[in-house]
């Protein structure tokens, strides 16, 4: 495993990541309409994490720094601009542009992650994704340390970071995508994806459904705790909470997925979450703010342990196109799973027990429970040719 490599693709990750949930603190300290910023999201993410196989398999064919170069770089400059406008289509367009860059990005920074990793890939991708889930947990306090001192106005000054990062990649770096020797066509793709294709899509779906209720959850945190009655402070720092936990349950299920049987990590994972989650929202409803930040931590941490797992195992199956296949993991499951935002936005209210926007995110909690269901039909660890010994 070469650490060095994997720890410098995991600080490009880091800024790209921490631009991606500005929109979610905005939509609070703005005034947006919940369901029409849920709607900007959910379009905007499943239009650009939608393109995500199609740009992954650009990054296989053309390789180079520039998806890497260029995903960083339009993700971070288009999301720090939102704070100038309050105009939903203007809106719409800066967060479109900016999820698109981010699909550039993911794919690409994937396969380099996969590559520097070698052998060890559970324990070097799980480096890369935790360094870009400790990014996207600290973005709130990134953005309202910011916003609050000089206006939204100049919230383009948070892209100053992710632009020297950037050009330093782009004239410094030798990192470039891997590949094999042979640049595969159309049809050599399609006929790879196409043996694959049955495990490949219960990964889509088990993806699709931890997904979308990890980012209902993520997208309405702040919003909740502000419902909730906590200070601005706190709602702020909830998403730091919860993505600080991800982070580390990223981290140990690179550990764990290369010690213990997938099938267990993921129906830990799926399932285990959901006692802490009742308990999130019993202690929040009761304006108990450290018991409530302890079980939305311990919740993050829950839902991510299947993150390695669900994407290494892709890997394994398809090894010549990494790139493509973390954007379909990772990149048109996201946009579909995406879609949860929204729903939960539209089912606000609807528990008496459970006032507000929390009601909506509750009924979400489904989605990893079907999850769940589907681990029941993948293949067994041997035949996704994943390590044949397991000692769990």
């Amino acid at each position: 495993m070469h650490k060095g490599k994997i720890f410098y693709i995991g600080s490009l990750h880091f800024f790209v990541d921490i631009y991606a949930p500005f929109f979610a603190l905005y939509l609070v300290t703005a005034g947006l309409d919940p369901v029409k910023a849920a709607l900007i999201s959910s379009v905007a993410s499943f239009i650009s994490n939608g393109l995500q196989p199609f740009l992954g398999y650009l990054a296989d064919r053309v390789r180079g720094k520039l998806p890497i170069f260029l995903g960083l770089l339009i993700g971070a400059l288009s999301m720090s601009l939102i704070g100038i406008t309050r105009d939903y289509r203007l809106l719409f367009l800066l967060v479109l542009m900016a999820r698109l860059g981010t699909s550039l990005f993911h794919p690409a920074a994937s396969n380099i992650a996969s590559a520097a990793s070698m052998a060890r890939k559970e324990q070097g991708f799980s480096i890369f994704i935790t360094m870009g889930t400790i990014g996207f947990a600290l973005s709130h306090p990134y953005f309202s340390s910011v916003t609050t001192l000089l206006g939204n106005r100049f919230s383009f000054l948070l892209a100053l970071p992710a632009v020297i990062f950037a050009f330093s990649y782009l004239f410094f770096s030798r990192l470039e995508i891997a590949g094999t020797v042979e640049q595969l066509n159309w049809q050599q793709a399609g006929n790879i994806l196409l043996k694959r294709a049955v495990p490949l899509l219960i990964l889509f779906f088990i993806m699709v459904f931890r997904h979308g209720f990890i980012m209902t959850l993520s997208f309405f945190i702040a919003k909740i705790f502000s419902e909730w009655g906590f200070s601005l402070v706190s709602f702020s720092l909830a998403n730091t909470v919860f993505g600080i936990a991800s982070a580390a349950g990223v981290l140990v299920s690179g550990y764990l997925a290369a010690r213990i049987k997938t099938k267990t990590i993921l129906l830990l994972s799926l399932l285990g979450f959901l006692p802490f989650f009742a308990l999130l929202i019993f202690f929040g409803q009761a304006g108990a703010l450290w018991p409530a930040f302890i079980f939305l931590a311990l919740t993050g941490f829950m839902t991510q342990l299947a993150h390695v797992p669900n994407i290494i195992i892709g890997h394994r199956l398809v090894p010549e196109m990494t790139s493509t296949v973390s954007g379909i993991l990772m990149g048109f499951a996201w946009a579909v799973g995406d879609f949860s935002i929204t729903g939960a936005a539209a089912f606000s209210g609807v528990f008496s027990w459970a006032p507000g926007t929390v009601s909506g995110v509750i009924i979400t909690a489904i989605l990893p429970l079907a999850a769940a269901v589907l681990v029941n039909f993948l293949p067994e660890q041997q035949e996704l040719g994943l390590k044949a010994v397991d000692t769990g």
